[in-house]
This record gives structure tokens, C-alpha cells and sequence, in this order.
């Protein structure tokens, strides 16, 4: 009887064993793009803000991004990185309109979340200039990477582009 119980309490420790395992790598999976995100270092993008972390809280009301980095050494954040050099947005995720200050620029936006993906439309006047940009958010299948991709216009032609790589912390 007794290597029957010792059995029993084997077989009981790998199965709550395995199922820790798995709500751990799960955890990230379910959180969503809520968390804390830093820049994935093993690959570098071009002109990226420095230090740049994020946390992002998703609650009933839409998307907060709270953001840290280090200021250009030129105090001038690159027109690329509006709205991601910022230090707080909120991002309703309906489809609607949403009105955010970004220093001296009033930016709109309409942001849609779709699984594993948030793309956001938005729109700012910078000196008289009408900039259009699209960012889209993607999780990685297990929820520990995320890409940022970055698309900018301008009414004078200017078009640029870029993505980042992020790691939960």
C-alpha cells in the first residue's frame, strides 16, 4: 500500500508541475498588450528613441500607453515618433474618435483591436502641416514580443517609415 500512495503523490506532483508550467507561458499570452515593453535590443532600429519603454494598460475604456525614454540631445522629437515619444495617450479601441495632446500638437485617432493586432489611424497639424500616420501593434503568437510599425505622411510629400522591437518585461 505504501508504493501505491508514493504513486499517487508522484503522479500528483508532475500534474501540478505541468500545470504550473503552462499557466505561467500562458500568462503572457493572456495579458494582451497590457504590460511593460522595452525596446528588444538584439534588434536595433535605426533612430529609435532611447531607453524607450512602454506600459500599456488595456481596460474597458480603451488603451492607456504610458511611456519613458531619453530626451534628443537636440530637445526635438523626430516627426517619425509623434505619438510614440510621448509620455501618456489613451487610445479608444472601438473605432471611435479620440483627441490627445502631444506637447504642442492636438493629435486624432481611431484605433481598432482585432486579436493579436491594434492599428491606429491618426492625424496632427505640425507648422501648418496636415501629418497622417498609422501605427500597428502585433503580438507574437506566445505574447512575449511585440513590433510597433510606423507609417508617416505629410501634405508636403514627406513620407517615412519604421519598426520597432519590443520584449515584455
Amino acid at each position: 500500500a505504501g508504493e501505491g500512495v508514493l504513486k499517487t503523490i508522484r503522479l500528483l506532483c508532475l500534474a501540478f508541475l505541468i500545470a504550473s508550467i503552462a499557466t505561467v507561458s500562458a500568462s503572457a499570452k493572456d495579458e494582451g498588450f497590457s504590460g511593460r515593453w522595452v525596446l528588444d535590443k538584439s534588434q536595433p532600429s535605426r533612430d529609435a528613441p532611447g531607453n524607450l519603454e512602454t506600459r500599456i494598460k488595456q481596460d474597458g475604456s480603451g488603451v492607456t500607453i504610458e511611456s519613458t525614454f531619453k530626451e534628443p540631445d537636440n530637445g526635438i522629437v523626430p516627426l517619425l515618433y509623434l505619438g510614440v515619444m510621448t509620455t501618456r495617450m489613451h487610445l479608444s479601441v472601438d473605432g471611435g474618435a479620440q483627441q490627445n495632446q502631444i506637447g504642442p500638437f492636438q493629435m486624432a485617432s481611431k484605433t481598432t483591436l482585432n486579436g493579436n493586432q491594434m492599428d491606429t489611424e491618426w492625424t496632427a497639424v505640425v507648422k501648418d502641416d496636415q501629418v497622417q500616420g498609422h501605427w500597428t501593434h502585433t503580438l507574437s503568437a506566445d505574447g512575449k514580443h511585440m513590433t510597433l510599425e510606423i507609417k508617416q505622411s505629410s501634405t508636403q510629400g514627406q513620407t517615412v517609415q519604421a519598426t520597432l522591437h519590443f520584449v515584455r518585461k
